[in-house]
């Protein structure tokens, strides 16, 4: 793993803690020739076990080392109660510059509020929001849609018993929305299918325990649709744990991100088929850059207040298109 030195990286509301030197490049003037080291924060859902939140904060960690900037990042595995400690952890750090996957906007906008009065520029990713000066997103009933629609005209066009199963994430509001848009897609591809099985994942296990409990209940089954890679991942782990393979048991897994954990495993042409790529990291720099620019011109960018993620589906013949930019 590529190392990044002098920059500080908090993990807020966990125990895992790194810092060194801050660059003093990263200050910015305060009046009366006195700089104030620039904090930037950054919170997203599964940040320490989601394959490509963790390139993204690595992506952060090396902007912000370059730049001299502090970082602060969280993981917001447990919902709403991590977003507010991170908030929390911002305001006192008069951070500059907030990006977060917004989860439940009402149970902490206080907070959003302040920061913004503050002087904070706040980035929302994922999600809408009332508060927020930019917001990069997908459309997440078209992106499950999609992932449904992929697996459902795998499951139709190949023989086996027509069951599926869903990985679901409902702590999530949005998560919530994606599946929906999953079980739609997947009844449109394949009307003679039936979804047999849904289990949220479990974030501590990455979806192994999920697996575990797919093989028990439904040892026939033939399709699996994760709201994120990381389910492909871990259920994939479990049934190789169990010896199962593609070639003894032809299922079918498709998620979306595009990870880097994931295209590793769609590469090895086994379970794990599709995916969709939306070129995240980028489009999560992006939104940086955005709040980067606003914050030292004063200027918001109207024309890119609202970015949404492009979506392309990906299988093992159209693997090299990941890590390429994609059109807007």
């Amino acid at each position: 793993m590529k190392r990044f030195k002098k920059v500080v990286v908090l993990m807020a509301g966990m125990a895992l803690v790194m810092s060194a030197t801050v660059f003093a490049g990263g200050r910015q003037d305060t009046g009366g020739g006195s700089t104030e080291t620039i904090t930037v924060g950054l919170a997203l859902t599964g940040l320490q076990t989601n394959p490509i939140f963790i390139d993204i904060r690595r992506a952060f960690e090396e902007r912000c080392s370059q730049a001299g900037y502090r970082l602060i990042a969280a993981d917001l595995s447990n919902g709403a109660a991590d977003m507010t400690r991170f908030l929390e952890n911002c305001l006192t750090a008069k951070a500059k510059i907030v990006v977060f996957q917004n989860i439940a906007e009402d149970s902490y906008i206080n907070l959003l509020e302040e920061l913004k009065a503050q002087g904070a520029i706040l980035a929302s990713y994922d999600n809408p929001s009332k508060v927020a000066h930019y917001v990069s997103m997908a459309s997440n009933y078209d992106l499950g849609k999609t992932i449904g629609r992929m697996c459902g005209e795998w499951v139709h066009a190949n023989p086996g018993s027509k069951k599926a199963a869903i990985a679901t994430f409902n702590v999530l509001d949005f998560m919530i929305v994606r599946a929906d848009g999953i079980r739609e897609g997947f009844k449109e591809s394949c009307p003679e299918g039936s979804i047999v099985f849904e289990q949220d994942i479990n974030i501590a296990d990455g979806g192994v325990g999920l697996g575990e409990a797919i093989i028990t209940a439904v040892p026939d089954i033939q399709g699996i649709m994760a709201i994120t890679d990381i389910g492909c991942i871990g259920i994939g782990q479990a049934f190789a744990a169990a010896g199962w393979t593609f070639q003894n048991h032809r299922i079918g897994m498709f998620g979306s991100d595009a990870s880097e954990d994931g295209m590793r495993e769609i590469r090895k042409n086994g379970m794990f088929i599709g995916t969709i790529y939306m070129d995240l990291v980028n489009q999560v720099l992006g939104l940086f850059d955005r709040s980067l620019d606003t914050m030292k011109t004063g200027k918001i960018n109207e024309a890119e207040k609202i970015v949404y993620f492009p979506m392309q589906p990906i299988t093992i013949e159209n693997a090299d298109l990941v890590g390429k930019p994609l059109p807007k």
